[in-house]
């Protein structure tokens, strides 16, 4: 007897399994792989505390044959089906995909016609809702686990997918029956469904994937692509990185003792906004301000009333003294120049007016 190699699909605790059975020692005895040694399914799930339903399982068969094993389990025949479903992906055993379209198109129809119940009692959804609905509800449905299998797309697969964006375009452009599909798609602005789904699956592939697609799909590697940045989810003060704070501008003056150093800054949160300034002095910090200003005021006025009222100190201190002003934001400093000038040319202007 010829072997053969069956895959048992089993539910337990809602998860998958995969299973091996052979026909050449134990027919029909499907066993799992442990440390090189076979093992009956059964110890398997005495020694996991495991119970399978035998009523619930099935098994599927990814090969051509004209008459399927009989395999039993505990004396339960276990069917045999073409095709099962897997975290919302249906897997037939043909591998084209085709079960998967079909039934993901069977959805979104459903959904199309409770859309249309929902807008029956008036004039209907305007076509800019409906295309915004097409976007972001079927496409985004339809494109689930694309990356499994519409990376390469057959040309029967494009052809299923393209008949079931044809009754959407319709619904959204309200168009004749008999208009073309790329008339509706151009006139919409609506790519074709298997290009856009595509492209979905290529860019979730490379991008949050990062795993190297054939070249014949695409030249891309993930490496050419940079990660996107992400915040902290602690707080900085916490976990401090060695290069994190800089005080590459100001430390050649700080570390000076006859300088006087003043540090300006602005905030605005959601408890108010706010304005202060201290004052170092032989590191000891000799002088504080802060001020809370009106909620309508932003940052950057805040960080130019703290520079205004830093100014309006340093310019009482003895003259001997040498001062220096520290700006959070470079843009407050090159703000009073420029404010001064317009105020003198404004000045000349209403003496000569």
């Amino acid at each position: 007897m010829a072997k053969i190699r069956a895959d048992i699909v089993s539910y337990m605790s809602n998860s998958f399994r995969r299973f091996k059975c052979f026909t050449q020692q134990r027919p029909g005895v499907p066993y799992v792989t442990k440390d090189d040694k076979r093992i009956p399914i059964s110890s398997w799930c005495s020694e996991n505390e495991l119970a399978i339903s035998t009523e619930k399982t099935n098994y599927i068969l990814f090969r051509k044959m004209a008459r399927s094993p009989k395999i039993t389990w505990n004396g339960y025949k276990i069917n045999r089906v073409k095709s099962f479903k897997y975290l919302e992906i249906h897997v037939d055993d043909r591998h084209n995909w085709l079960e998967h379209i079909n039934k993901q198109g069977d959805k979104a129809i459903k959904i199309q016609q409770n859309l249309k119940r929902i807008a029956s009692g008036n004039w209907g959804i305007s076509q800019i809702h409906r295309r915004t609905l097409y976007k972001t509800v079927i496409e985004k449905m339809l494109a689930h686990g694309s990356s499994a299998w519409c990376l390469n797309p057959t040309y029967k697969m494009k052809r299923k997918l393209s008949s079931i964006q044809t009754s959407f375009l319709l619904h959204i452009s309200g168009a004749y029956r008999t208009t073309p599909t790329s008339a509706l798609q151009t006139i919409l602005d609506i790519p074709p469904l298997h290009i856009q789904l595509q492209l979905q699956a290529k860019f979730t592939s490379i991008y949050r994937l990062r795993i190297s697609l054939p070249p014949n799909i695409t030249d891309i590697r993930p490496q050419s692509l940079e990660m996107k940045a992400t915040g902290w989810s602690i707080h900085p003060s916490e976990h401090l990185k060695p290069n994190q704070i800089t005080l590459e501008d100001g430390e050649a003056n700080i570390a000076r003792k006859d300088i006087i150093n003043t540090f300006t800054d602005g905030s605005k949160t959601e408890y108010g906004v706010e304005a202060a300034f201290c004052v170092l002095i032989s590191d000891i910090w000799a002088y504080q301000w802060s001020a809370k200003l009106s909620v309508n005021n932003t940052v950057f006025q805040a960080e130019l009333d703290a520079l205004h009222k830093a100014v309006i100190y340093a310019s009482h201190l003895p003259n001997h003294n040498t001062s220096k002003i520290h700006v959070d934001n470079r843009a407050v400093s090159w703000h009073l120049p420029i404010q001064r000038a317009q105020t003198k040319q404004q000045e000349k202007i209403s003496k000569s007016s």
